[in-house]
């Protein structure tokens, strides 16, 4: 009886031992041994001074840099100015090419909504037709789409309206119905003609009157027309200028023609990876170099590729609202035309800059000596937060005097906290910490008591070792039911344990919790106890008691010991409905009884069979108790 009361009172759950293991001594020890160590130490202040000593010998090349900076800003913003001087200038001489296109579908249109031009009168919707690409030379076509798909075309080759009926054309189709519902004026996409003999830009002007769809107004000018304006404005003329039609499509380059036999995009323009540029087709798809001395922000955009060991410069710009995709307007350079002035730059200051990186690399390697240990403290101290101190190493000493002194109360407060674990639930910590002060006060809780069946003689016939054992293992079982519920063990009395529910933390459901532990509770035991079984041990037994009730919660105890424990008759109730279990025991086959008050079955709320047990007498309660077996 005596090894037995001894063991009882050495055991318990993880966070909550009071047995030391061998573990935890070996690492004591090691936090004794490193921390009696003694090194030679420098003050920080010493330390620093010598660095600051040769950060200001290594200050003579701050002229140098000076010169480099102002070299390499002189150059970024040249370059910058350049490459947005010629992407506004494409991009202007192209929205001067397609506005006026736009105003002029709206001034058809208006001529329509004045009554001016009759669509429905064939001389009058002719002549204005013809009339309105005069003076237009980019415009290659007018047209007007009629309900009824058909459409008239004033032809600038011809100088003649044609005619055409498009009714059983999906594409035809589509547009005026998407013209109807969205009577906008709008850019579309590409399409190609086949007598143009390529593919043409396109503006749709639908025109309703007094809601009624009356047709829609078609321009359109060919690609050949975009090229003819980035060949003769903007870019220099030794720059292979291209423009894209979305990312992956394209519209036209220097030197390429559209040869409709070849074409891939719905006839209308070929994907990059089909077109014999090796190094256009693959500004995607290459290797990406972005640019680190400039960017152009809202200006342009660019990147460097590598194709067959050269590199490249493209310099590129989104216009949006021309066509259904984005039109990407740009250019590229041999890596060595674009980075001339820098290469000279960089080789005037390759000196320097190696000095330089070899004083920043001095300045590093101090730099890290001294902030290692401080990071280590910082890395060490969030992980005390958590509270798991058995993943937190002790900290090296330092040869940094103020280092040193700070491991050293690192380590002593470490070794305070390892042993304050084994006494203190970390998870009711936990719970403290964030519900803040523990304050004394009366509450609503639900208190739960569990205890081994013949637990005294069957530990009088095993070793101290084996008794410790089957304690621990049980314990971690019944306790992390209960914290998986969000209950809070109060202490362990013998083979026996106290758990409540309903603080610190405020829960509505506290008695529903304790129900739900419980019967997780069975379910290990049960499961365990299979596994003792094919391992020749005796199953273990229990009874549990459940009481709901006010009871005093808060810390309890003297100045210097302190205890958050719940006081009142609910404890004292739910310890003898627990003893019940005795005397109920052969009523119900169950070799884990569960027993709860009829205040735990009422405020339970649970869809749990509950089994009436009768009413009983407890000691130090006046009347009887209706009892309850929860099955």
């Amino acid at each position: 009886m005596i090894k037995c009361t001894v063991l009882i009172n050495l055991v318990g759950c993880p966070g909550q031992l009071v047995y030391t293991t061998s573990s935890t001594s070996t690492r004591r020890d090691s936090i004794n041994t490193s921390s009696n160590k003694t090194h030679r130490q420098a003050a920080i202040a010493t330390v620093l001074a010598l660095s600051f000593g040769t950060l200001v010998g290594v200050a003579v090349l701050s002229v140098l840099g000076v010169s480099l900076y102002s070299g390499l800003t002189n150059t970024r913003e040249l370059l910058i100015k350049n490459a947005t001087v010629e992407m506004a200038t494409v991009k202007r001489s192209l929205t001067n090419l397609f506005d006026p296109m736009e105003n002029r579908a709206r001034d058809v249109a208006n001529l329509i909504y004045q009554g001016e031009i009759n669509p429905d009168d064939e001389t009058s919707i002719d002549k204005g037709l013809l009339l309105s690409l005069s003076g237009a030379r980019h415009i290659i076509g007018i047209g007007f789409l009629y309900p009824d798909l058909t459409v008239k075309m004033a032809e600038r080759a011809s100088n003649r309206v044609v005619k055409t009926e498009y009714t059983d054309s999906p594409v035809t189709a589509a547009l005026a119905k998407e013209m109807k519902v969205n009577p906008v004026g709008s850019w579309g996409p590409l399409t190609y003609v086949p007598n143009v003999g390529e593919a043409v830009l396109n503006f749709r002007q639908p025109i309703t009157k007094d809601g009624v769809f009356v047709g829609v107004v078609l321009i359109a000018v060919p690609v050949s027309e975009v090229s003819a304006i980035i060949q003769n404005n903007g870019l220099a003329k030794d720059e292979a200028r291209f423009i894209l039609y979305g990312k992956n499509h394209l519209l036209t380059q220097q030197g390429f023609r559209v040869d409709s036999s070849k074409l891939t995009y719905k006839g209308i323009t070929p994907k990059l990876s089909d077109i014999s540029d090796p190094i256009l087709s693959t500004i995607w798809t290459a290797r990406r170099i972005p640019f680190r001395l400039y960017q152009g922000g809202a200006n342009f955009q660019g990147h460097y590729t590598e194709v067959d060991g050269n590199r490249y410069q493209f310099i590129y710009s989104e216009l949006n609202g021309y066509t259904d995709k984005p039109l990407i307007i740009g250019y590229r350079l041999p890596y060595e035309d674009a980075g001339k002035q820098v290469i000279r730059l960089a080789l005037a200051g390759l000196v320097g800059v190696i000095i330089l990186i070899i004083s920043i690399g001095i300045a590093l390697v101090i730099g890290r000596k001294i902030s290692r240990p401080i990071k280590a403290l910082a890395i060490a101290s969030q992980k005390i937060s958590s509270l798991d101190f058995d993943k937190v190493d002790t900290l090296p000493p330092s040869r940094l005097k103020e280092l040193n002194e700070a491991s050293e109360a690192y380590n002593t407060m470490l070794r305070g906290l390892s042993w304050f674990e084994n006494y203190v639930p970390k998870s009711l910590v936990r719970k403290l910490m964030s519900s803040g002060d523990p304050h004394s006060e009366t509450r609503d809780v639900t208190v739960m008591f569990t205890d081994i069946v013949g637990f005294t003689p069957q530990a009088e016939n095993m070793s101290s070792e084996a008794v410790a054992q089957m304690l621990n293992h049980h314990f971690e079982l019944v306790t992390s039911c209960i914290e998986a519920e969000g209950g809070t063990v109060d202490k362990f009395i013998g083979d026996a344990v106290m758990a409540f529910w309903g603080a610190p933390e405020l829960q509505e459901d506290h008695t529903a919790r304790a129900c739900r532990a419980a019967i997780a509770i069975r379910k290990a035991i049960i499961a365990d106890n299979t596994l003792r079984t094919e391992k020749g041990l005796t199953p273990i037994k229990m009874r549990i008691g459940i009481h709901t009730g006010q009871l005093v919660v808060g810390n309890i105890g003297s100045s210097g010991r302190l205890n958050y424990t719940v006081v009142g008759d609910t404890v004292n109730v739910a310890q003898r409905i627990e003893q019940l279990g005795k005397e109920l025991a052969p009523r119900f086959d169950d070799d884990i009884l569960i027993l709860v008050s009829a205040d735990v079955r009422t405020e339970a709320h649970l869809t749990l069979t509950f089994e009436d047990a009768g009413l009983y007498s407890v000691k130090g309660r006046d009347g009887k108790l209706e009892i309850f077996h929860l099955t």
